[in-house]
């Protein structure tokens, strides 16, 4: 039987209740070590355990600055496509994740 573990951030549609009865019914009947979906959930902003979590600190630094300059979602979403584009982004502690290293 294949198993599948996720990790995720605490957002709430991730934690919420969609998801609590997706997982109970793909669960059901299972012991908790027999489970084919688990989700885990990392600590609230934890970048060590999460690099994405360094890039959305990032990009709210970045949007903060602008902030005065677009207050409109699509300049903000523009705004963000840029600094994706460019590679604007630091990856402060990438290379401590075998699975990211290959990127750097």
């Amino acid at each position: 039987m294949k198993r599948l573990l996720i990790f995720w951030d605490g957002v709430r549609h991730h934690t919420g209740e969609n998801m609590q009865n997706f997982l109970a019914k793909q669960n059901e009947g299972l012991a908790p070590s027999e489970w084919k979906i688990t989700c885990e959930v990392f600590a609230p902003y934890a970048p060590e355990e999460n690099p994405v979590e360094a890039i959305w600190f990032q990009l709210k630094s970045l949007l903060r600055r602008f902030y005065r300059f677009g207050k409109k979602f699509k300049l903000i979403n523009l705004l963000f496509q840029l600094f994706a584009k460019y590679n604007l982004f630091n990856f402060p502690n990438l290379k401590r994740f075998d699975a990211f290293s290959q990127f750097i």
